[in-house]
């Protein structure tokens, strides 16, 4: 009877992850049969289409192929699978994605798709040196194929390869996986004591492995079927003991986990197989009994054309017969009949005809049994023939290797005679190369020349720059000094000359206390100055340290309006507009105040009338914070814009100052992260608009 269908119906693929969406949608729905089943692949679907990376991908699509096991939708969940473990370089996830291809395609019958992938999964391990369980998996499945097209001599020559194989790497499960192999062939060839053997070796080096229990489940089966056919009831009886025993544990641990092996098919097996041996051991209340629990799950084939079925009518059948049914007996048998033509049914309907002793139909089917024996040996003896062919071949192959080693004697003959030519042209080629080295280290001569003088030419217009440099760094010097000199000198000569007319006795109260006014002023304006060259200085060498923290906006702006409040002229209104409620900033509040003081500063200077507004909006979605000092004085003109932030860079020579304040607050603003500018589009004055990064 054809095993195709039910081999490797079972197998065991390793999960590589858990991921957390994937691990509730298994854990929901585990324990719940069919239902549970489908309901967790319409959410691992709209995982599916919900674009994840592809490490999470895997996982899902590494799911769904497991959840589609035996149905056409499987391979291409299995491709998806080994495109991205490829992707990710995933060897485990890409070594069960082939295996399970190849699995998939053997069932299906298609010979080309399973070589292919078997030749992709042994190209993958050789590429590694490894010898994956999946590899056994593979190349057992190719030559289980041939076995199911009756090529009984090549199969055998590949199993018995592949035992080898396995031995010398000293691979438990490839042992396995070959005497499986070797069963199942001694199986086909009807050495059923063979295949027993066989299977029980097979079950001994699985027992120590974990993870097989599938694998077992299979085996069992097919020990079972062999045992039947050796007539020994009691050994038989305790393969399906144990048979069935592994059936309840798979049961149990797919309601436990979720799995989606299909316990049924094999409860079915079990149930036709005791059938069977009652039958055989003329026990018709029992054989009976196990036919009703067989039928209680017929159907349960998971490919067209199962064994299990045609099992199960052809005990159906034979019960009918032993209880006297012989007209649906023999209904039963010409149903399978016409699928395929095997001996045991013939003899079996046979055997029903000769009990109503229709003789003349009785010989007509031995005639037919008779037939398909003389057409398999034929065949049989047609496959050796072929295989005489093949040697002979080798042998053919083996007369011109040789004759080809004495054609090549005679052209090393010939060679020799090449030699003294070779040897004449091996000269001239030396002397070429001579004139070849001679030109190439002329012309490598010239090129040095040609670089030497490129690099003196790149040292030159370096050395202008330097110059220009230092030019550049003397002049800024050199106005340093001379704005520096200027700018002390004024409030100098205002301190000194009015700390004279102070200490003169004519001068009246009223004058001191302007003179002391006038004084004071001067000095905070010198105080200011040095004040500002020394921040500038001690920013551009990194000794200025910055304090960050949390701190208020709001207060903050406070601050700097407060400090600035008692400089505005009289006629100009100080006003804030604080937005977007609360605002706490991560930066360094002295050093936000000292910017936002030197800005106000700066517009009370130029401010006359009207307004000066501190303000700031809160920017979301970029993360920042505008703050800005508006004023309604003389503006800035949009060609000197671009000035007013560089040093010593004055727009008004009668308003006090030597032009650092605003590279001052520029220099800030870099250090707290953002950025200072002017409003080109403001007209109604100037605009300073400081941009601070902020994180709700």
């Amino acid at each position: 009877m054809n095993r195709k269908s039910l081999y490797d119906t079972g197998r065991f693929r390793r999960w590589i992850g858990v991921w957390v969406c994937l691990a509730v949608c298994y854990a929901g729905f585990a324990g719940n049969g069919d239902a549970g089943r489908e309901a967790e692949k319409d959410s691992l679907h709209l995982l599916f289409d919900a674009g994840l990376p592809p490490g999470e991908m895997l996982l899902v699509v590494t799911r769904l192929a497991k959840l589609y096991m035996y149905t056409p939708a499987e391979p291409a969940f299995l491709e998806r699978q080994a495109a991205l473990a490829a992707r990710l370089d995933s060897v485990q996830s890409l070594y069960n994605a082939f295996e399970a291809l190849s699995c998939y395609y053997y069932n299906v019958g298609r010979r080309d798709s399973l070589l292919y992938w078997t030749g992709r999964l042994d190209s993958l391990a050789a590429r590694r040196n490894e010898y994956p369980d999946g590899l056994y998996d593979a190349r057992s499945r190719v030559y289980l194929d041939l076995l199911w097209e009756k090529n009984y001599e090549e199969a055998m020559d590949r199993a018995v390869k592949l035992y080898r194989l396995a031995e010398s790497q000293g691979h438990r499960y490839g042992l396995a996986r070959s005497a499986e192999g070797l069963g199942l062939i001694f199986q086909a060839i009807r050495r059923d004591s063979d295949a027993v053997a066989s299977f029980r070796h097979c079950l001994d080096l699985l027992e120590t492995m974990p993870g097989k229990e599938e694998v077992r489940l299979r085996v069992l089966s097919y020990q079972a079927e062999s045992s039947l056919r050796t007539n020994r009831p009691e050994e038989t009886e305790a393969i399906l003991a144990r048979y069935k025993e592994q059936i309840d544990r798979q049961a149990e641990r797919n309601r436990q986990t979720g799995g989606v092996y299909r316990v049924e098919h094999d409860y079915w097996l079990l149930y036709i197989f005791y059938t069977d041996l009652y039958l055989r051991e003329n026990k018709l209340l029992q054989a009976g009994e196990a036919l009703r629990r067989a039928g209680r799950y017929a159907g349960a084939n998971q490919v067209e054309e199962d064994y299990a079925e045609r099992a199960y009518l052809s005990v159906k059948a034979n019960y009918y017969r032993r209880t006297g049914n012989n007209v649906l007996a023999l209904k039963i048998i010409d149903s399978l009949l016409t699928r395929e033509c095997i001996p045991e049914d013939l003899r079996l309907k046979a055997d029903i005809l000769e009990q109503q002793g229709r003789t003349r139909e009785v010989l007509a089917l031995y005639d037919e049994i008779h037939a398909y024996n003389f057409r398999r040996n034929n065949e049989l003896f047609l496959r050796q023939l072929g295989q005489l062919r093949t040697l002979h071949e080798l042998h053919n192959q083996e007369v011109q290797a040789a004759e080809l080693e004495q054609a090549a004697r005679r052209m090393g003959r010939k060679q020799v005679q090449l030699v003294l030519s070779g040897i004449v042209s091996l000269a001239l080629l030396v002397l070429l190369y001579v004139l070849y080295v001679y030109y190439r280290r002329a012309r490598r001569l010239k090129n040095e020349l040609l670089d030497e003088k490129k690099q003196l030419l790149e040292s030159e217009r370096k050395l202008i720059e330097q110059k220009e440099k230092a030019e550049e760094a003397s002049r800024m010097k050199s106005a340093f000094l001379a704005n520096m000199s200027h700018e002390i000198r004024t409030p100098m000569n205002a301190i000194v000359g009015f700390s004279g007319l102070l200490v003169d006795d004519e001068a009246s109260d009223e004058e001191k206390k302007e003179y002391t006014s006038i004084i004071h002023n001067n000095t905070e304006l010198l105080l200011n100055l040095l004040t500002d060259v020394l921040d500038l200085t001690r920013m551009e060498t990194g000794d200025m340290q910055f304090r960050f923290g949390n701190h208020s906006l709001e207060e903050c702006c406070r601050k700097a309006l407060d400090s600035i409040r008692q400089r505005v002229p009289e006629g100009v209104e100080l006003t804030f507009t604080p937005g977007g409620g609360p605002v706490t900033l991560y930066t360094d509040a002295v050093r936000l105040q000292q910017l936002l003081i030197n800005l106000l500063v700066n517009a009370t200077k130029f401010t006359r009338k009207g307004e000066i507004n501190l303000a700031f909006t809160v920017e979301k979605e970029q993360g920042r914070v505008r703050i800005a000092v508006t004023d309604t004085g003389c503006g800035i003109p949009p060609e000197k814009q671009a000035l007013v932030f560089n040093r010593f860079e004055r727009l008004d020579d009668v308003q006090p100052g030597v032009g650092l304040g605003l590279s001052i607050c520029s220099v800030i603003a870099e250090r707290l992260g953002g950025t200072l500018s002017i409003d080109p589009a403001y007209t109604g004055g100037a605009r300073f608009v400081l941009v601070h990064p902020w994180h709700p």
